[in-house]
């Protein structure tokens, strides 16, 4: 009888360690929108379709609300990480284009000799979002047990075995290493770099060697001490804010938004955690405005990178708010044009570039990149010293077409369930190394919204290769405790 309840409210059985299921609210939420969008192939009028963009955004942040407040009670964010990602990459741009006068017009130096986007293609790409949208709850909901991988997981504790400074040492090198070496230990040069952001630095642009492998851990450095901070109530917070302010410098300088994406979100996932449940009003602005610091953060990487920080201040507060920057989808329409219609479907797989990615080109120098990506940028940039992605929408239908978007939308979908089911188990006083492990897995598939590339994934693995220098196995004795998360977790470091 028991059982049957925790069923009907939406809840797995053994205490709470399944994440909750897709209720009947989100199911409407994400299936309405699905018959909607084709419905949209009835209409002729750009006026038409952009009111069927507008109210299938409206859906969508419908969802996104019901899923936000979940988060806040449940303090798992797989779901609101799935449906903010739709939202914020594809709604967003879709709602700025069907606002304009003349809807969905091509913005200017775009690659297609058209004053609109043609009806066709905007019609496919609202088919495709809402069936994305809905296979991701659908991956959501598979649900296998997999009880000895993610007891491996929950196992891992803090350990004091390793002399921790020792490693903020290491972890703070590896932050400042591939800058020293790349500038030859030039430190004007270096802050030259820094303030200039993407506007005069080659950093990003060069080929990858072993001391900017060695910076993806300082990545998770910066996230490590950010917990760490949060986790610590006395006068120690500060020197560890400080810390990873310093770590994470190189890395948000660079206009790179998915880096800073990377750092702050074990910090997001600890303030949830501190919830235990209740949503008074101190906790609920505590939450709102560390949302608040990593959305302004991300804002003015994106304002700042082309110009320079130098430029703080001469920055229209218009371009600070401008939340249509991903451009998402627009490159997802431009993937519909060039496919079929310009070239056959890929049939490309990305999952072996996940193995190659590895491989040194010094020992491949043919090494292999993605075919379909290539024409893609090649057809965007037209030569410009530049690149682009095409949205991973765009990046399977590329190479599959509507079955390679039915499966992202549902592997995505299913990864998130992973994640939270492993987040449900950890204790956020115990495991604050895993717990920014999980939270750059959730990084990863965010990220994975603008292309499924092992690149996203690289900055995940060395997380998790940096854990294991913090950790232990739980003991044997122990080891039921892992099961279940404790609900009073101390604020003291270890």
């Amino acid at each position: 009888m028991m059982k049957m309840r925790r069923l009907k409210k939406g809840v797995d059985d053994d205490q709470g360690q399944f994440p909750r299921r897709v209720t009947l609210t989100q199911w409407l939420l994400v299936s309405v929108p699905v018959v909607l969008a084709a419905l949209t192939y009835e209409v002729t009028s750009y006026r038409a379709l952009a009111l069927s963009a507008e109210l299938l955004s409206l859906l969508s942040l419908a969802l996104l609300i019901v899923v936000a407040k979940e988060a806040l009670q449940t303090r798992s964010i797989g779901k609101l990480c799935l449906v903010a990602g739709v939202f914020v990459f594809y709604w967003i741009e879709a709602l700025d284009l069907a606002f304009q006068k003349n809807p969905f017009s091509i913005p200017e130096g775009f690659p297609i000799t058209a004053t609109q986007f043609e009806p066709e293609l905007i019609r496919q790409a609202l088919v495709y979002i809402t069936v994305f949208q809905l296979l991701l709850l659908v991956g959501y909901s598979i649900r296998p047990r997999l009880e000895k991988a993610v007891g491996f997981f929950s196992s891992r504790v803090d350990s004091l075995s390793f002399d921790r400074w020792i490693l903020v040492v290491l972890l703070v090198a590896c932050s400042v290493l591939p800058l020293l070496i790349f500038y030859d230990f030039d430190f004007d040069n270096i802050v030259s770099a820094l303030l200039a952001s993407r506007s005069g630095t080659d950093l990003e642009t060069s080929e990858p060697g072993i001391t900017q492998h060695l910076a993806l851990f300082g990545i998770y450095g910066a996230a490590l001490f950010f917990v760490y901070a949060l986790k610590t109530s006395t006068w120690h917070r500060l020197w560890w804010l400080l810390l990873g302010a310093m770590v994470a410098v190189p890395f948000v300088t660079g206009g790179t938004r998915h880096l800073w994406l990377y750092i702050s979100l074990p910090s997001v996932l600890i303030l949830l955690r501190g919830f235990k449940g209740q949503l008074d009003g101190r906790r609920v602005v505590g939450f709102a405005a560390a949302a608040l610091v990593v959305f302004v953060v991300a804002q003015a990487q994106f304002a700042y990178r082309s110009i320079g920080w130098r430029e703080v201040g001469n920055v229209a507060p218009e371009e600070l708010s401008q939340l249509n920057s991903t451009g998402q989808f627009t490159a997802l329409l431009f993937a519909e044009h060039l496919v079929p219609n310009e070239h056959a479907y890929f049939m490309e797989p990305a999952e072996p570039y996940f193995v190659i990615h590895w491989i040194p080109r010094q020992l491949w120098p043919d090494k292999p990149i993605m075919e379909s990506w290539t024409y893609y940028n090649e057809s965007y940039a037209q030569g410009a010293a530049f690149n682009v992605t095409p949205s991973v929408i765009g990046q399977f239908h590329l190479n599959w077409g509507l079955p390679g978007v039915i499966f992202i939308g549902a592997w995505l979908g299913f990864l998130t369930f992973l994640a939270d089911r492993v987040l449900l188990l950890l204790d956020s006083a115990r495991q604050r190394a895993m717990f920014v492990v999980v939270g750059m897995f959730y990084a990863f598939i965010i990220s994975s919204f603008r292309f499924y590339s092992p690149i996203y994934f690289s900055y995940f693995l060395f997380g998790f290769l940096a854990m294991f220098l913090l950790t232990r196995r739980r003991g044997r004795s122990s080891a039921g405790a892992a099961m279940v998360p404790r609900l009073t977790p101390s604020v003291n470091p270890s």
